[in-house]
This record gives structure tokens, sequence and C-alpha cells, in this order.
């Protein structure tokens, strides 16, 4: 009877233990849901970056206004060491202010490999709030330690922001680059995204090695990614 009554215990532990991970498997990300406005501009919001990794706010500042709430800007910096090693990473983070006081999570980047380093403890250029007829849109630009700027855009959808593919470039906008650069020219790399213009730049280079100006594209966004329409040299 004894051990019988220990396994009923054992098993409505479980349960309980269950149902409690189930919930906040849902929960997104694993965060409190809030954060005083007035502490953050000096402290992390507990539970974004795991608990056992020091971090800090480099950069705080409002972006801007939309629909009635304002929306507020984090860079944090963590910094962690166990037996492989040493390592600091940067975080951008996106809130917007549930009045009269009070900071909700909205977007968090955790997956940009290159704010280590260096780039973990300086913040890079804070994002660029896009607001078009069709959506409004957030543009980052975060510096890499290795190869180019880690180009972001993200389009608001309700109280979240879902991501846009930056990097797809159609057959339409290969050959619409192909035509607008001069025969001689050639593009160098992938370009590099103007969020406040909302154009693409790419610079060319001639057959022989000098500069040959800068292609300028506009952008159009559709749902999950972006167009190229008109193009232009810039000398």
């Amino acid at each position: 009877m004894r051990l019988l009554s220990v396994a009923r215990r054992l098993a409505a532990i479980f349960v309980v233990a269950a149902s409690g991970a189930g919930s906040s498997a849902h929960a997104w990300p694993n965060v409190e849901s809030a954060q005083p406005l007035v502490q953050a501009p000096r402290l992390c919001a507990a539970g974004i970056v795991f608990i056992n990794r020091r971090c800090h706010v480099v950069d705080f500042a409002k972006i801007g206004e939309i629909d009635g709430h304002d929306w507020y800007y984090a860079f944090y910096n963590t910094h962690w060491a166990d037996r492989h090693g040493r390592q600091n990473r940067g975080f951008p983070i996106i809130f917007y202010l549930q009045r009269p006081a009070t900071l909700r999570l909205s977007l968090w980047v955790d997956d940009a490999p290159g704010l280590a380093g260096r780039w973990a403890n300086t913040p890079p250029p804070r994002p660029v709030l896009i607001q078009r007829p069709d959506a409004t849109y957030l543009g980052f630009s975060l510096k890499s330690v290795r190869g180019p700027d880690d180009q972001r855009l993200f389009r608001l959808d309700g109280k979240r922001w879902r991501k846009v593919d930056v990097l797809r470039r159609s057959d339409a906008d290969q050959a619409l680059i192909a035509q607008t650069a001069p025969s001689d020219c050639s593009p160098i790399d992938d370009g590099l995204y103007d969020w406040d213009a909302f154009q693409l730049r790419i610079a060319l280079r001639s057959d022989s090695g000098g500069p040959c100006g800068t292609l300028v594209a506009d952008i159009a966004p559709k749902r999950n990614h972006l167009d190229l329409t008109k193009a232009a040299v810039v000398r």
C-alpha cells in the first residue's frame, strides 16, 4: 500500500510538470511577457538570454509610433564561458509599449552569429522603421565579424514581425540588373539595401578593374520577399 501511495504521488507530480512544460512550450520565446519601461535602458529583460549569461544593455531607444503603440529598440551584449571557451554575442530586440509603462517583447534577432566579439560590444546602426502604404517594415543592417553587413527586413503582422527574404533574386531581378549595367561593367557583389530610401545599391566594376558607378534599383515588397523594379546607374 505504501509503495502504491508513493507511485500515485509521483504520477501526480509528473502530470503537473508535464502540464507546466506544455504551457511554457507555447510561450514565445522563453521570456517574461513584460518589463517596466523605467528599467529597460539599464537592465536586460529577464529570460531573453539564458540565466547563466551575463547581459548588459548597450543601446536603447524609441524608434517610432505605429497604430497608437510606441516601439522601442534595445541591443543586448552577453558574455559567457564554459569548458569550450568564452564568447560574446549581441542581440537586437524590439519591444512595444503597453500603456501606461510596460514593455512587451515583439522581436528578438537571435540568429546573427556575426554579432560576436567586437560587434557584440559595439551597437550596430539602429533599425529603420519603414511605413509604406501596403505595410510597415523594419530594416536592420547588422555588422559582421567577417564579410559584408548582415541585412534583415521584417514586416509588422499584428504585434509580431515576420521575416522578409532579402536574399532571393528572381530571374526577372537578375535580368533587370544585367540589362541596366553597362556592357563593360559587372556587379562587385550582391549589393546593400538602403532602408531609408528603400532601394538596393550595387557597386559596379569595369572589365579593366576600375569603378563603374553604382546600380540603384527600387524595391517592391511582396508578402515574403522583395522584387526589384526600375533601376539606373549612378556615377
